[in-house]
């Protein structure tokens, strides 16, 4: 297992990879670093905990449009089939129960 040090934003990380992989580490936390700076201003826009996680959605943002133009579905984020049916179903009996509410208060 190698040790690789990483700068991201200005800040120094020291990451385990797989021996062999030290550069392609380094070349992806330099991306990071490159596309952090483009969303951010060059760091100046809020937190480092902030930046990291607007790099890291837009990052996601990309990958799944990129898998999605070559036919690969992405992980189903968000809730599964089960639980939409069930929120879908409670939807309907809430609605439901406003709607008598709302006549009995006309009664």
């Amino acid at each position: 297992m190698a040790r690789v040090d990483l700068e991201v934003n200005g800040r120094f990380y020291q990451l385990n990879c797989e021996d062999g992989q030290e550069q392609r580490l380094r070349d992806i936390a330099a991306y990071v670093d490159g596309r952090l700076r483009q969303l951010t201003g060059g760091g100046k826009s809020g937190t480092d905990t902030q930046m990291l996680v607007v790099t890291a959605i837009v990052l996601a943002d990309e990958l799944q449009e990129v898998m999605a133009g070559r036919g690969l579905s992405a992980p189903k984020l968000g809730p599964s089939a089960d639980e939409a049916e069930a929120v879908a179903a409670m939807d309907a009996i809430s609605k439901r129960i406003e709607e008598v509410a709302a006549r009995l208060e006309r009664a």
